[in-house]
């Protein structure tokens, strides 16, 4: 198998989700952990149902906020790569940039690739 731009770029993004997985378990571990620990120092308080209604009204519902926004990034995401897209579609690279790889260069690839 030659490494390519490609594979490099996958690797990286496997790390980094992998990363990005592993600290939000940690997060919600420890974020249990201290309620669980801290639980009985404080009052049961939910904030936003003892805000007057006047400010509930305000805010809106936290989990559609929430969803709203990830919903939106969606979209600028996909925007953005059909731009792409058009961008390689208008300028014809997308064709001519088969994988060729360099002669009498031995590719190294990492162990995790094989």
């Amino acid at each position: 198998m030659i490494l390519t731009y490609e594979h490099l770029l996958k690797s990286m993004q496997d790390q980094m989700l992998t990363a990005m997985t592993n600290w939000q378990q940690g997060s919600l571990e420890a974020y249990h952990a201290w309620i669980k620990a801290t639980s009985h120092m404080f009052p049961e308080i939910n904030f936003y149902h003892e805000m007057p209604t006047f400010m509930q009204d305000m805010l809106g519902d936290p989990e559609r906020v929430v969803e709203n926004t990830f919903e939106f990034a969606i979209k600028i995401m996909e925007l953005q790569k059909e731009f792409v897209q058009e961008v390689f579609d208008a300028s014809n690279m997308a064709p001519l940039t088969p994988l060729v790889p360099r002669r009498g260069v031995e590719p190294r690839i990492p162990a995790s690739l094989d």
